[in-house]
């Protein structure tokens, strides 16, 4: 059974991705041919998202298993290939792909069937379509915050849909504005990192800073639920050594309705104040959270 199908353009590249060497700087990398596996799809990528992840990796807070590692979280393009396995995708389909451990900063991505999602709304641009992925929380997820006491931080588009049912639906939602995304739309009573008490339920962190997390954890109470962007799961945990009961959830991304609905309330300021870049400018002077156009390579 044919299950690896490469592709090459004689001595041109035909793809470029963006990297670090297992952290640190990122790199614009060139590649002249590509495979899809078996269960894979091949995605002419548009754009991707630097998120918080992504930011962990430049500063050596995350260290990567492998090297190079291709940033990016979440990707967005259409598909160029179809590997045996992946049927129910088609050449052509625009599809989101959650690279949620890094990944999708390529401009041609092979990338599995589970990590992929078809989305071919025509309301949407790649881009707002891409912004949408960012916001596509699990509905099950969001009802945590439902009658508790949140704490919401962190500077990545992950936690404004936590912000947005925490402020319909808790009790109290509070903040911490030196390191939460845009104070004035996360709104919610302001706190700081070093308040004594433990007083919350439910935690929601988007942050790679080690203080930062540390410090917030010790707010919660015996047996919080703590909501973690998933490639932030081993900084939580080694700062957890030694606390009290918690339980780790971590974010699950691909429900695309429930992006929409918060999009449909987001939509202005996400567009407005969220950077798109070059690859060469953001290589040049990393920002976060951005949208990278591997369009224009």
């Amino acid at each position: 059974m044919l299950c690896e199908r490469g592709l090459s353009l004689g001595s041109e590249p035909l793809y470029y991705r963006i990297v670090v060497n297992f952290c640190s700087t990122p790199l614009l990398q060139e590649f002249k041919s590509f495979i899809v596996r078996l269960g894979e799809v091949a995605i002419q990528v548009s754009y991707a998202y630097m998120s918080v992840a992504d930011e962990a990796y430049t500063k050596c807070l995350l260290v990567a298993r492998d090297s190079p590692h291709p940033l990016g979280t979440i990707a967005i393009g259409k598909v160029i290939g179809v590997g045996v396995g992946a049927s129910e995708f088609r050449e052509g389909d625009r599809v989101i792909a959650f690279t949620l451990t890094g990944g999708g900063a390529q401009s041609i991505l092979s990338t599995h069937v589970n990590n992929a999602v078809t989305f071919n709304a025509r309301e949407y641009n790649y881009l707002e379509a891409l912004a949408v992925a960012c916001l596509s929380i699990n509905r099950e997820l969001l009802e945590v915050v439902k009658g508790a006491n949140v704490l919401i931080v962190g500077k990545d588009l992950s936690i404004i849909p936590f912000a947005y049912a925490a402020q319909q639906y808790s009790c109290r939602v509070f903040t911490v504005p030196k390191h939460t995304l845009w104070p004035d739309v996360i709104k919610g009573e302001h706190i700081s990192i070093y308040e004594g008490d433990q007083l919350f339920n439910v935690i929601v962190i988007a942050s790679c800073n080690p203080l930062v997390i540390s410090m917030v954890l010790r707010l919660a109470k015996d047996n919080a639920t703590v909501i973690v962007h998933p490639a932030l799961r081993s900084l939580v945990r080694l700062s957890d050594i030694g606390m009290g009961n918690v339980m780790i959830k971590l974010m699950q991304f691909g429900d695309m309705s429930s992006g929409e609905a918060v999009y449909t309330k987001f939509r202005d300021v996400i567009m407005s104040r969220i950077p798109v870049l070059k690859p060469q400018d953001f290589v040049s002077k990393p920002v976060f959270p951005a949208f990278v156009d591997l369009q224009s390579t």
